[in-house]
């Protein structure tokens, strides 16, 4: 009967250098890397290597602007603050600045053209290829309630509500182009001696949460109908029953 030699394989790698680490001859194979110093210092050289790539790449991808980050394509002016007598001119001018500071820090939107005239900021914008539109904040509700102490509680509960409206018209034939709707409640427990200034601070806040939910809406609908008009008008497919 013929015997067949079978050879095992050892597929969890190459087989550990048994020379102690400080004996290890020159001539040690480069397959164990644990203990022979020619190639740990092999590793330790491409360690550095890799080490050094990645300290320049780190700093260039910091500085590199996102990819959704390009050219602006809208340019915005903001116009009088809409409100009701009962709202005080610090909330309105808040309102304002809180509508510029959220427009301004996307990228999407642009406003530092000047012009003389109406017409002349119209040929600049087109110059630019982009579009202008007069932006506006409307409150369309503010709300104040001092409420009793929760259960437990010793000081009463504050509680405040704006809701307000952002939208815009084109610059040159003022037509509406969108708007969006934002309403933002706030809650905190405050002695009575600091009401009226809490009532300040926690308004502010409101407001601000209420702007940048406006305006997201806003520019989601801008976005929209700008992707309909390039891509045209929609076929509807109807079902058969």
């Amino acid at each position: 009967m013929r015997m067949q030699s079978i050879r095992r394989t050892n597929t969890l790698g190459p087989p550990a250098c048994r020379t102690p680490p400080r004996t290890c001859p020159r001539t040690c194979p480069r397959t164990c890397p644990r203990t022979c110093p020619r190639t740990s210092r092999v590793g330790s050289r491409s360690a550095r290597i890799l080490a050094l790539a990645l300290g320049i790449a780190v700093p260039a991808m910091a500085f590199a602007k996102p990819s959704g980050a390009g050219a602006p394509r809208y340019f915005f002016q903001l116009r009088d603050v809409k409100a009701g007598p009962d709202v005080a001119a610090e909330l309105k001018d808040y309102a304002g600045e809180a509508l510029k500071a959220d427009l301004a820090g996307r990228p999407e939107w642009a406003s530092d053209v000047s012009a003389a005239s109406p017409e002349a900021l119209a040929a600049e914008l087109s110059k630019r290829k982009l579009r202008g539109f007069n932006v506006t904040v409307r409150f369309e509700d503010v709300r104040r309630e001092v409420r009793p102490p929760r259960p437990g509680g010793r000081l009463p509960q504050l509680a405040i509500n704006v809701r307000l409206t952002v939208f815009g018209t084109t610059v040159a034939e003022e037509k509406l182009a969108f708007s969006g709707d934002g309403e933002a409640g706030l809650e905190s427990e405050v002695s009575d001696k600091r009401v009226e200034a809490e009532t300040t601070s926690l308004t502010k806040d409101a407001i601000k949460d209420a702007v940048k939910q406006a305006v997201d809406q806003a520019v989601l609908k801008l976005s929209a109908g700008a992707s309909t008009l390039r891509g045209g008008p929609r076929k509807e497919t109807k079902r058969r029953k």
